[in-house]
């Protein structure tokens, strides 16, 4: 981008305006913007974090300890426990409320220095008697609308001027205000977006682990038959195609012998060892433990994720409130201009005539002159 600092100097020597300066330092600002920019560090600092660990993060791949020595420190930090996906949920949540308090706080000291300015500047410039002084200075409104403030005549060109830069502060703060609430928001979305993510590929994972064990899916054997029928001692006959009219029905036929065997398999129970049904048990029981950690993580993942939604609608609605706020200040600031403009031709224009204060002043001269008169030739 093109430097414009040269021309902008050259603007200002024009108005007689000292130059602008080149260097920049943060002792040199005040209070406000020193805090803005160490929330703004702040909220750069923990974006880059969540786009760097995002990638380790969102991974599914599960770790091998026989690979774990052979990886190094950058590999390892490239996966992630669930336990480590946890933390970073949590510190990410704890670090965006305290962002987000930090620009509240900054906004109530804002609002609170903002009140109080407007409060001195009309005591500074409205004394004692303000709106007396405003009639005598021929506004009429000065007295009527004591309640509701000074009228634009009765306000000076100073007053005006001061006004106008008070609202261009505050207008300008305001925007700084909207600026770090649109970065935390950008955070926030990161955040949500990488947890949405991150659930949905555990319940795609839980979903295909449930379908690998879902019952009657067996491997089949080359005949057509499941493994499990194929090595039964009721079928070594039947591992070759049939010919002829082999499944063509009849009481010696496949298909009957199969119904015999599917109605004796029905009636008797399973002829299990203890070893077999302690391993079907054991195998029960770590899948139903995986699917309860699994549920686990969802619901935690939910939550999560319900926290981050709930911070995320509180700054849309504090965006819009303040991105309102700033068109209202700088419609404002627009207007004092124009006030200040207005009002130096109306102060013209109430010089050249009279106003309800001489009349007063030379009515009460003449009647006191006329009374030291009286009471002299009496």
């Amino acid at each position: 981008m093109t430097a414009l600092t040269a021309s902008f100097n050259e603007l200002l020597k024009q108005r007689e305006a000292p130059p602008a300066k080149t260097s920049f330092s943060l002792e040199e600002l005040d209070e406000f913007l020193k805090e803005a920019y160490r929330i703004n560090s702040h909220i750069a600092s923990l974006h880059s974090r969540l786009k760097d660990v995002r990638q380790a993060y969102l991974s599914t791949a599960p770790q091998r300890k026989s690979h774990l020595r052979q990886l190094s420190q950058y590999q390892r930090q490239q996966i992630l426990t669930d336990h480590e996906r946890e933390e970073v949920d949590a510190n990410a949540k704890k670090m965006l409320r305290e962002l987000n308090a930090s620009i509240r706080t900054l906004a109530d000291a804002e609002q609170l220095r903002h009140e109080t300015e407007l409060v001195v500047i009309r005591k500074k410039y409205v004394r004692g008697l303000g709106a007396l002084g405003a009639w005598a200075a021929g506004d009429v409104g000065g007295v009527g609308g004591r309640l509701g403030g000074l009228g634009r005549k009765s306000k000076s060109k100073e007053h005006l001027e001061a006004e106008g830069r008070a609202a261009q502060l505050a207008g300008h703060r305001e925007g700084v205000l909207w600026f770090l609430r649109q970065r935390l928001q950008r955070c926030v979305e990161t955040q949500q977006h990488m947890m949405e993510t991150r659930l949905t590929r555990e319940v795609e994972k839980s979903r295909s682990v449930l379908a690998k064990a879902r019952p009657g899916q067996h491997v089949r054997s080359a005949s057509g038959l499941p493994a499990e029928l194929a090595t039964h001692p009721g079928f070594q006959g039947f591992h070759e195609p049939a010919s002829g009219n082999a499944f063509g029905g009849g009481k010696g036929s496949p298909l009957a012998h199969l119904e015999e065997e599917e109605k004796k398999r029905r009636q008797e129970p399973a002829d299990l060892t203890a070893d077999e049904l302690q391993m079907f048990e054991k195998g029960s029981q770590d899948m139903l433990k995986y699917y309860e950690s699994t549920l686990d993580k969802v619901m935690s993942a939910e939550k999560s994720l319900l926290e981050i939604s709930e911070l995320q609608t509180v700054l849309v609605n504090s965006l819009a409130t303040q991105s309102a706020h700033v068109e209202q200040l700088v419609a404002d600031s627009l207007s004092t201009e124009e006030n200040v403009g207005g009002g130096n031709k109306e102060l013209k224009k109430a010089s050249e005539k009279w106003r309800p204060a001489k009349l007063t002043f030379f009515g009460a001269v003449g009647l006191c002159s006329v009374l030291v008169l009286w009471d002299l030739v009496i």
